[in-house]
């Protein structure tokens, strides 16, 4: 068995905070600071976007200012959530070489899915994962998860819907019809489900979090020990919250900008959204936004760097889509180059009909 990991059952009352102290275990774990951890942690209610999404394309704003809903943006990809005191938030971070894991990321959102697996399994619920992010329930997703990367640092971190409310999480989200119809859903409504929906009982989440800590001992093959966060952890993550998770350039980043066109192209898994600027057939300005699964995190805007001043013929722009993901490592999930380079011509040549 491996050295014991540390058990953090630790949440802050502000939404901000936590995603703050989400990335501190992430750089604590690369600067020698943190140890391995599993922490448990619940929010108030928040709809918490990706890292490459627009805000104002993914949520109805005025029905989460109308039920005092904070809008906050993880460190990771992914797609929109709502999230109150009936979800339960789990986080592993570890270093690369503590656990055996395949050498692709997308394999690696099974294995750390297990334990949410057994979970559940204990309370009578049959649930599979399904690729690439998602825990489902007779189709229905009923938990998902995303990571963030740096260097040998592995930061996967999942939400389990216990008794969300879901007649809330209906009318704040705006998810991609698109992708909806693809899954073969008409309404958020009917993609979503819950532990105590399934069930027909309420389960206290305190009790569900005794067997997610048993159910990821097992499935992580390790020991947890209990601990709380370090003076440095505690610091850094006060850093993060004034410099970056509270401060609107970070959650709105991007989405100020004019472009003359817009897309929206289907993926495996989501939807790669373009906003283009033109001159010339050459691509001006660009910006990649959506709820794809993407790393390393820098690799949207490098892409967005590299394109800019290509023409815009697809097979100049997948030749220099590969290159710059050859050059950076990304590994996109559910998607490939050739995604990236058709969604842009969509954009394009949608142009040329208006």
């Amino acid at each position: 068995m491996s050295v014991a990991w540390r058990l953090l059952d630790y949440s802050f009352q502000d939404p901000f905070m936590n995603l703050a102290f989400e990335e501190t275990l992430l750089r604590g774990r690369v600067e020698g600071e943190s140890p391995d951890t599993l922490r448990l942690w619940q929010h108030p209610p928040v709809v918490s976007v990706g890292c490459y999404q627009n805000p104002k394309e993914e949520v109805d704003l005025e029905k989460c200012k109308q039920y005092g809903i904070k809008i906050i943006k993880r460190l990771s990809p992914g797609g929109s959530l709502y999230i109150d005191e009936g979800s339960l938030q789990y986080s592993l971070a570890l270093d690369r070489n503590s656990i055996s894991l395949p050498e692709k990321i997308e394999d690696s959102y099974s294995i750390f899915s297990n334990g949410v697996i057994e979970t559940l399994s204990f309370f009578g619920i049959h649930a599979e994962f399904k690729p690439i992010n998602d825990i489902v329930v007779n189709r229905r997703k009923i938990s998902g998860a995303s990571q963030s990367r740096m260097y040998n640092g592995i930061l996967h971190h999942g939400t389990i819907s216990i008794n969300t409310r879901l007649d809330i999480l209906e009318q704040v989200l705006k998810p991609s019809e698109i992708k909806l119809r693809a899954q073969g859903f008409q309404k958020l409504r009917d993609r979503v489900t819950t532990l105590n929906q399934e069930i027909g009982k309420i389960i206290p989440i305190n009790i569900f979090k005794e067997e997610l800590i048993k159910s990821f001992q097992k499935t992580l093959n390790t020991n947890f020990e209990k601990g709380s966060p370090t003076t440095w952890e505690m610091k850094m993550a006060e850093r993060l919250y004034n410099e970056k998770y509270k401060r609107l350039e970070w959650i709105y980043s991007e989405t100020e900008k004019n472009f003359d066109i817009l897309s929206n192209y289907r993926i495996a898994k989501g939807v790669i959204k373009i906003s283009l600027s033109i001159d010339d057939d050459r691509i001006k300005d660009l910006n990649i936004s959506g709820d794809f699964i993407i790393h390393p995190e820098q690799a949207i805007s490098k892409l967005e760097e590299n394109l800019k001043g290509e023409f815009l013929i697809e097979e100049n722009l997948i030749k220099r889509i590969k290159e710059t993901f050859s050059t950076y490592g990304i590994q996109a999930l559910g998607a490939n180059e050739e995604d990236f380079a058709k969604a842009i011509m969509l954009a394009y040549l949608g142009s040329n009909f208006k």
